[in-house]
């Protein structure tokens, strides 16, 4: 029973540093090239010849979870900074 119990504790662990490892990746790194116009340039299609309907022609696209980590970094910043005026 302790064991189980002992088992799910290192589970939880290791599941929280995974999802910590993620937010980091993407705090550091929060754009990636857009797959679709690196694909339109392998394969051109004479029929879709306007911008990528993904990233507006910028080449670069946000993470996943991006703008999450995002608005979570602001929110602390801006907490330390209430916290440090007081």
């Amino acid at each position: 029973m302790v064991a189980d119990i002992e088992h799910v504790a290192e589970l939880a662990g290791v599941v929280l540093l995974l999802i910590l490892g993620r937010a980091l990746v993407v705090l550091i790194w929060p754009y990636k090239d857009c797959g679709w116009c690196a694909d339109r340039k392998v394969r051109p299609r004479p029929w879709n010849r306007r911008r990528c309907w993904f990233c507006h022609n910028r080449r670069l696209r946000r993470r996943l979870g991006a703008g999450l980590v995002h608005k979570v970094k602001l929110s602390l910043v801006q907490a330390w900074d209430e916290w440090r005026s007081s």
